[in-house]
C-alpha cells in the first residue's frame, strides 16, 4: 500500500549562501553566460504582432544576423572549419530568404545550426516556449498563455511529457502520455492554441488511447513565467510517499537557476533532510527513510547550483557543536537516495548527476541525460527572435559529457503514448529504496551496530 503526504503550501525562501566543493569554483554558468548587449532592445509586442508576416529583406537580416553570431560567439572554431559552415552559408542565404513564413525560415535556419552537433544552440520564435523560458533565464521575462503542460510530437501526434505540479493542466486531470488533439476546435499548438486566452477556459481535446475516443477536457490559461512556475512546481511536487513502512521523500527538480535552488532546500527542510533556520519548528518537521531526487526537470542553470545539490544531500563540512549544548542532527541522506534521469536531465542537471555517480551516493534510475553541457548566451535576433548559441565547452571531472551524456546505473523507460501518466522510472526507485533499512534515529545504532 502507497499513501502520499503533500507538502505543498505558502512559500517561504531561505536565501543560503553559495555552497562550497569542487564545482564551487567553476564560473561557468551553463545556459546562463550573457553576452554583452544580449536582449538589449526589448520591446513590447501585442500578440498580434507575433503573427505579422516576415519579410524577405527581415528574413535575410536574420539569416545574416544568425551567421555572423556563430562566426564571432560559437566557441568550437575547428568544428567550423571542419565542417565549412560559413562558407557554405553562402549558398544557403536565398532559400532562407524565400521561405513563406518566419516558421519556416527559423526551420531552415535551424537545420544548418544542427550540423554544428553542439547543445545550447538554437534559433527560437515567439511560437517557441523555449523563447519565453530562455528570456527568463536572461532577466528579460515575458510570460505567455499556457496550462502548465509540455508536449513533444510523435508521429505528428502532441503528447503531453511534462506537466508541472499544482498548475491547471495537471489540476484538470491531464496526464503524461495524453494525446492533445485540439484546443477550442482548432489543432493543438503549444503556444499558438493559447494565445490570447489568459485568464479564460480552453476546451482542450485529448484522446487516450491510440483508438480510443476524443474527450474534453475545460482546462483554466493562465499567463505563466517560466522561473516562477519551475519554482511553483518544484514546492508543489515535495511530498513523502508511504511505501512497505517506508517513508520516501520526493521532490522533482525543475530547474537549477532563479530561486528555484532555494525552494528545493525548503522543501527537504520540511521533510527533515536540510537544517531548518527556524528550529522551534524542528520537532514538527517529518523525517524520511529515503529520498528521490527527480532530475527529469525542463532547463539548467549555474555550474554551482549542482554544488549546492550535493551539500543538501551529503553535507561534507566539519560536524562542530559547542560543548554543553544539544547537537543538531546530521541532515545527510548519504545511500538513502534516488536520482531519476532521463532526455530531459541537461546542463547543470548533468553536471549534478555525474557528480552524484562519481561519489556512489546512490543509484541513478531511468534513461541516459541529454548531452547537453556547454555554457550559452542568448542574443536578440531581427524579428524578435533569439539565438541561443554555445560560447564555451565545458569538461566535469576531465571527462566531456557533451554529445554522450550520463548513463543511469538502473536503466528503466517511461513509457508516453497513451501512457496514462504511468512511471515506471519511480516506482522503481521507491522500491529500491523501500528495501533499505529503516533510519535509525540519531544516536542509536544501526542494524551493523554502528551510531548515527
Amino acid at each position: 500500500m502507497r499513501s502520499i503526504v503533500d507538502f505543498a503550501g505558502r512559500r517561504r525562501v531561505t536565501r543560503r549562501a553559495a555552497l562550497s566543493g569542487t564545482l564551487a569554483a567553476a564560473l561557468v554558468a551553463i545556459g546562463l553566460t550573457a553576452a554583452p548587449g544580449s536582449l538589449a532592445q526589448e520591446s513590447l509586442r501585442s500578440d498580434h504582432d507575433f503573427e505579422r508576416a516576415s519579410s524577405r529583406e527581415e528574413l535575410g537580416r536574420l539569416f545574416d544576423a544568425v551567421v555572423d553570431a556563430v562566426k564571432k560567439s560559437f566557441w568550437d572554431k575547428e568544428r567550423l572549419a571542419e565542417l565549412n559552415w560559413l562558407e557554405r552559408m553562402r549558398g544557403e542565404r536565398a532559400g532562407v530568404v524565400a521561405s513563406p513564413d518566419l516558421q519556416e525560415a527559423a526551420r531552415r535556419i535551424n537545420l544548418l545550426l544542427e550540423e554544428l552537433k553542439t547543445s545550447h544552440t538554437i534559433l527560437l520564435t515567439p511560437d517557441d516556449i523555449d523563447y519565453y523560458v530562455l528570456r527568463g533565464v536572461f532577466g528579460r521575462s515575458r510570460p505567455y498563455a499556457g496550462i502548465g503542460a509540455f508536449t513533444t510530437q510523435i508521429d505528428g501526434r502532441h503528447f503531453i511529457d511534462l506537466l508541472l505540479e499544482g498548475y491547471p493542466a495537471e489540476r484538470a486531470g491531464l496526464k503524461v502520455g495524453d494525446e492533445i488533439v485540439s484546443v477550442d476546435g482548432a489543432p493543438y499548438h503549444p503556444i499558438r492554441a493559447f494565445r490570447g486566452k489568459g485568464g479564460k477556459d480552453a476546451a482542450v481535446a485529448v484522446r487516450r488511447s491510440a483508438d480510443g475516443p476524443i474527450a474534453s477536457v475545460d482546462v483554466d490559461v493562465v499567463n505563466i513565467l517560466p522561473l516562477k512556475a519551475f519554482s511553483d512546481a518544484t514546492l508543489a511536487s515535495a511530498r513523502v510517499i508511504e511505501q512497505d513502512g517506508r517513508r520516501i521523500g520526493y521532490v522533482h527538480v525543475w530547474a537549477s537557476v532563479g530561486d528555484v535552488p532555494q525552494v528545493v532546500s525548503q522543501a527537504l527542510e520540511r521533510m527533515g533532510l536540510a537544517k531548518s533556520p527556524d528550529h522551534k519548528k524542528a520537532s514538527s518537521i517529518p523525517t524520511v527513510d529515503g529520498l528521490v531526487f527527480d532530475m527529469r526537470g525542463k532547463i539548467g542553470g549555474m555550474v554551482g547550483v549542482a554544488t549546492q545539490y550535493l551539500e543538501l544531500l551529503d553535507p561534507r563540512g566539519p560536524d562542530i557543536a559547542w560543548r554543553g549544548t544539544s547537537r543538531e542532527a546530521s541532515t545527510s541522506v548519504r545511500g538513502r537516495t534516488a536520482v531519476l534521469i532521463d532526455h530531459h536531465t541537461r546542463s547543470t542537471g548533468e553536471v549534478f548527476v555525474h557528480s552524484y555517480k562519481r561519489e556512489r551516493q546512490g543509484p541513478l534510475i531511468g534513461t541516459t541525460t541529454a548531452g547537453a553541457v556547454s555554457g550559452g548566451a542568448a542574443l536578440t535576433m531581427p524579428a524578435d527572435c533569439l539565438l541561443h548559441i554555445a560560447v564555451s565547452g565545458l569538461m566535469v571531472d576531465g571527462e566531456i559529457i557533451e554529445g554522450r551524456g550520463v548513463a543511469p546505473d538502473i536503466t528503466v523507460r517511461r513509457p508516453l503514448p497513451y501512457s496514462g501518466g504511468a512511471d515506471p522510472v519511480l516506482n522503481a526507485a521507491i522500491a529500491e529504496l523501500a528495501k533499505r533499512p529503516p533510519r535509525q534515529a540519531p544516536g542509536q545504532p544501526d542494524p551493523k551496530g554502528n551510531s548515527q
